[in-house]
């Protein structure tokens, strides 16, 4: 997997070089190994499917664009592309703080489930997710990008041009909001902790 560290491989720079030439097999590598986490780091902020595919293609589409014009990343693909999304992710919110929306369909039923277990998963969902958007932007983008795709505190500070403490601090803040969030809703309780 092509990684963002804070020193780049070598075959990193070369996958980059490469992608800079438009060579077809290094844009294929880059869209493989980055569709699927993009495009999770989106729905986790939206919770729409068709939104996050569109605004997915939006980012490969920028990073061919800036390829052309002989921009993009240097080094450190994974936190450009991060970068690209999260703000694609900001301005979406805010056109939709303009709008009500509907509720949207999430997923495919677990058809082993029980009508019960599929409601009460359902429901759950809608409050996490209900309990994300109450977060604060930052909080919110560190939070999925640590628990939900498992990024380290770097590579999150890279994405969202941030310091590695700020990361911390936001984390920090946005667990003990979303554990309030939850305990006002009736949805965590102190033996859940």
């Amino acid at each position: 997997m092509v990684s963002s560290r804070r020193n780049p491989s070598s075959q990193d720079a070369d996958l980059l070089q490469r992608a800079r030439r438009l060579e077809e097999s290094a844009l294929a590598l880059i869209f493989d190994t980055y569709y699927q986490p993009l495009y999770r780091y989106i729905y986790h902020h939206l919770g729409h499917a068709p939104t996050a595919e569109d605004l997915t293609a939006e980012v490969f589409r920028r990073f061919l664009e800036a390829l052309h014009s002989g921009h993009g990343p240097d080094d450190y693909l994974q936190a450009w592309l991060y970068r690209v999304a999260h703000n694609l992710v900001v301005d979406e919110l805010r056109r939709r703080r303009r709008q009500e929306h509907e509720a949207l369909k999430e997923g495919f039923p677990d058809s082993a489930a029980t009508v019960g277990t599929q409601v009460q998963q359902a429901l759950t969902r809608q409050a996490v997710r209900q309990a994300l958007q109450a977060l604060s932007p930052q909080q919110r983008a560190v939070l999925i990008l640590k628990y939900l795709e498992g990024m380290e505190n770097a590579e999150i500070a890279q994405a969202l041009h941030l310091r590695e403490g700020a990361v911390r601090a936001l984390q920090h803040r946005g667990l003990r909001a979303l554990e309030r969030y939850l305990k006002r809703h009736g949805l965590m309780n102190l033996e859940d902790m």
